[in-house]
């Protein structure tokens, strides 16, 4: 690979974590203030043209710091876009995790997982360990940590050690502000442990990650696979060979030839990563050590044919999968995030209305249409054409769809390769049990009571299950 030539994991980490380097309110939201819909005391029953008239939509501000959305007093689908809508315009950052929209729920159902996860083998009476990818606002640590301690005593005993590697370091102060300085759970506090660690270098083998050990540990991400780093591989037509997406950046010549600025500066031999700079993609011979790891492990799960044209995959995801077995044999896993995002919308988008400018087609970078392309978004909520924005270090969040399928497949075939199996009783399932699960049926298996208190009044309604269709959980 020329010197100049950089993958686009590494590209896309460098966006995402200008991007995760903002304030951390500016990215993450939560619900620390606004209002919610509640039914007026002494109101029991309304018949529907009652209800559409909003007659009894009475507005009462959640007036402390941490309050949840009341959802059992909801009437039905229709109140919780409405509640929904106005929650995400009250909110500061750009998107809510499950486990800040549906807190304490969510989060009750994860901590039912983990207790489920060390009890029901020979280790139910041995230390543990969790780990948590991305941990966002500490709200879900928190709340796992608090659901242990009051209604599974004898496992938060038990609990050596919760972990939150995190790459953004905005978020990463603010972990510690949650979890760490909680006058109400001094205990917690004593049990976490928070790492400001770049996942990237994690999935490459370049970081200090989790000491080898028996350990068993329950890994949690939530809305984390989204947002790692991708790369992007085709085939050639002409020999069928793989290749690697590579960005090469736009020469001073072209720059000037499309008409751009002039820059009569030369070229560094010693390049890196500059985001202000222009790049167009290009396919290269297959030479990256991760990708061809992860095509050896499985190379039927990932690679695409010719016909097929070129795929993403979830390089940084199945790196940090892999060393986590490698580390810790004994690991059960829950990722929850998007199986599917919509279409961007590029009616406003400024770099779409700019490459459609024919006297600047020149310019226009060269982004080859691939399975799994990410919806990308700037902090106005405008959709851009490609990862490759204009302006091209504009701050944007970029979402790729995960194929779950794959990823449980992959993590199967990963385990048998490798003969990783667990130790006692985790045998039996070790090997057989990844699995995609819809995201509703993983919290109706561990959290019915859960899903139970978010149901309408009125008509039974659960946003947390019956809405948001698109998301999945990998559970091992």
């Amino acid at each position: 690979m020329s010197p100049e030539n950089i993958l686009l994991r590494r590209y896309l980490c460098r966006r995402l974590a200008s991007y995760y380097s903002q304030p951390a309110h500016k990215v993450v939201g939560s619900i620390d203030s606004g209002f919610i819909s509640r039914i007026p005391a002494g109101i029991k029953s309304c018949d529907a043209a009652t209800i559409s008239s909003h007659e009894y939509a009475v507005k009462l501000p959640m007036l402390d710091r941490g309050k949840a959305i009341d959802f059992r007093s909801l009437w039905g689908e229709w109140h919780w876009k409405q509640t929904y809508k106005r929650v995400y315009k009250e909110q500061q950052g750009m998107w809510l995790t499950p486990c800040e929209l549906f807190k304490p729920y969510y989060s009750n159902i994860l901590a039912n997982f983990v207790s489920v996860s060390v009890t029901k083998t020979s280790y139910s009476e041995e230390m543990f360990e969790i780990v948590e990818f991305g941990g966002g606002r500490g709200t879900n640590a928190k709340a796992i940590l608090d659901h242990l301690s009051k209604c599974h005593p004898s496992v938060y005993k038990r609990l050596r050690r919760y972990t939150i590697f995190d790459t953004s370091p905005t978020l990463h102060e603010l972990q510690k502000e949650v979890i760490l300085m909680d006058k109400d759970q001094p205990s917690h506090a004593e049990k976490v442990e928070l790492v400001n660690l770049d996942l990237m270098h994690v999935a490459e083998g370049n970081a200090n990650f989790l000491c080898k050990s028996e350990t068993p540990t329950v890994a949690i991400a939530l809305e984390l696979l989204d947002n790692l780093p991708h790369d992007k591989i085709g085939r050639c037509i002409d020999t069928n060979e793989i290749l690697q997406a590579e960005l090469v950046p736009l020469k001073v010549s072209q720059l000037s030839d499309a008409g751009g600025n002039e820059n009569t500066g030369t070229t560094e031999q010693t390049f890196e990563i500059d985001i202000t700079r222009q790049y167009t993609e290009i396919f290269a011979p297959l030479n990256d050590p991760l990708l061809k790891e992860i095509l050896s492990v499985a190379p039927k799960i990932y690679t695409p044919t010719t016909s097929q044209g070129p795929r993403w995959i979830p390089t940084v995801a199945l790196g940090v999968l892999m060393k986590l077995f490698e580390c810790r044999p004994n690991s059960t896993v829950a990722f929850a995030d998007f199986d599917w995002l919509p279409q961007p919308d590029l009616g406003m988008s400024s770099d779409n209305q700019h490459y459609l400018n024919s006297s600047e087609t020149s310019l226009h970078p060269i982004v080859e249409p691939a399975i799994g392309d990410p919806l990308v978004t700037d902090m106005n909520g405008v959709d851009h054409f490609s990862y490759l924005t204009e302006p091209s270090d504009a701050l944007c969040d970029i979402l790729f769809p995960t194929d779950f399928g794959r990823l449980a497949a992959f993590v199967k075939q990963y385990r048998t390769t490798n003969n990783i199996e667990a130790s006692g009783s985790l045998r039996k399932a070790s090997v057989t049990s990844s699995l995609a699960l819809k995201q509703s049926d993983f919290l109706l298996k561990y959290g019915s009571n859960e899903v139970d208190n978010t149901k309408s009044w009125l008509t039974g309604f659960s946003p947390l299950v019956d809405d948001f269709g698109n998301c999945s959980v990998l559970t091992v």
